[in-house]
């Protein structure tokens, strides 16, 4: 089995073996977590360092800068710690009713494939705002794109703009504003930043990550939503890199995710359903959700585990999936419309038993479904098994934040030149 394999980072061929296999590490990082771990890595937690220790997924560069910000306020209710915040709109006999909002991008996806990149970014933004209890109420997104005299800028700004469209529309979120800018600057990386508000009242926030309870009493670890499948398998890390003229744009479109965005409006409908009926039985409390971002199945368990300093031990072959995949693409494929449900273990049949039977998940798309993959673990150790081996065992931690930089900066300043541009009829022209 290909994930069987073990990465050597001392290896004299090492060079050969990242290229071969696609592990994005540079040969520095990997010999600095080969130490930490006082052995040679499985090509799966090669991997899985790949995408998790990723810019897109770690932030491991803009971290310290990042750090810098206000996120503190009177009206700040939840700051940047969860898969998105809140501001408190206003307070009505003695409960606070909360803004949700999440922020996220999708460049280099939009940049590659430009409809189904900017889709799939409205899709796992609104998953963000739906996993803090929150109903979504609308989107809106901030657009960067090259000259729109060339033809590849137009064509990506036009697809871009038909993508937001595309998903917001069938998922039922209105776009609500947004602003878009034209610069030379950006022709060969588009930036497409989306933002989706939602509305929760205090008392009906829940959280995407685990309680202090939740390691003691062995939290089952559930994944809801589309079947696991190699869209989008990568995508992290090459969402990490500059490109060009030059790059095989081809090549890149395995690593771009594809969306459905009438599943997600069936998910959305059923997890909120979920969340009433748990209201109903006091069981709101004993559970936390988390969407499936960039890195997949190890992304969403490590994460919702490792925020509150515990690990997890994950059953590949539990999961839910559509085709035969090895391993570490089981791992970290970055399928869309996909949950993590951690909860209290008595309340595990009852969930499988709503998205399988109340909402009928494989009706509406093939395999579609709920599986029980693993459990949360006291110790901060993650585990991911597979036919019978364990192919990744290491500290939570590491895998989320492994790879920290401080890296140098240079200030640039630029002047902003002012042109109009009309988009009418799917196109964008200039006057």
């Amino acid at each position: 089995m290909i994930s069987a394999k073990k990465i050597d980072f001392l290896a004299p061929d090492i060079a050969e073996q990242l290229t071969k296999y696609s592990v994005t590490l540079s040969v520095e990082e990997g010999r600095d977590l080969q130490q930490k771990l006082r052995r040679p890595m499985t090509l799966t937690e090669a991997v899985i360092f790949s995408i998790q220790l990723s810019e897109h997924c770690s932030y491991k560069s803009s971290r310290s800068f990042l750090k810098t910000l206000p996120t503190t306020g009177k009206n700040v209710f939840l700051g940047p710690s969860e898969d998105a915040g809140g501001l408190t709109v206003f307070e009505h006999n003695g409960e606070k009713y909360v803004l949700i909002i999440g922020h996220e991008s999708h460049n280099s996806p939009s940049q590659i494939v430009p409809y189904e990149g900017a889709a799939t970014g409205v899709g796992g933004i609104v998953r963000d705002i739906l996993c803090m209890g929150a109903r979504p109420v609308g989107v809106l997104d901030s657009l960067r794109f090259g000259n729109p005299r060339k033809n590849t800028p137009k064509h990506i700004a036009s697809g871009v703009v038909e993508g937001i469209a595309g998903y917001a529309n069938p998922l039922g979120v209105p776009n609500l504003g947004g602003d878009v800018y034209f610069d030379d600057d950006f022709n060969e990386n588009c930036l497409v930043n989306v933002t989706a508000l939602g509305a929760v009242r205090e008392s009906e926030l829940i959280h995407s990550y685990v309680p202090k309870c939740a390691g003691g009493e062995a939290w089952d670890l559930l994944i809801v939503g589309k079947p696991t499948d190699n869209s989008g398998f990568g995508g992290a890390s090459f969402a990490s890199k500059s490109f060009s003229d030059d790059d095989d744009a081809e090549a890149q479109k395995g690593a771009i995710q594809e969306p459905n965005p009438f599943l997600e409006r069936h998910l959305v409908a059923s997890i909120l359903d979920l969340l009433e009926r748990l209201k109903k039985t006091d069981d709101f409390s004993r559970i936390a959700i988390k969407d499936l971002g960039a890195g997949g199945v190890v992304c969403a368990t490590v994460e919702i585990c490792d925020a509150a300093e515990f690990g997890a031990e994950i059953f590949l072959d539990q999961l839910h999936t559509i085709g035969d995949f090895p391993p570490h693409v089981l791992a970290c494929a970055e399928t869309q419309e996909r949950f993590c449900i951690a909860c209290y273990p008595d309340l595990t049949s009852r969930i499988i038993q709503h998205f399988r039977e109340a909402w009928a998940l494989g009706e509406i798309a093939e395999n579609a479904g709920v599986s029980r993959v693993g459990k949360v673990r006291s110790d901060g150790q993650y585990l991911l098994h597979y036919d019978s081996k364990v192919l990744c065992n290491m500290p939570a931690r590491l895998v989320t934040a492994g790879v920290i930089y401080d890296r140098p900066y240079v200030e640039k300043k630029y002047n902003p030149k002012s042109v109009s541009v009309t988009y009418e009829n799917n196109t964008f022209s200039v006057s």
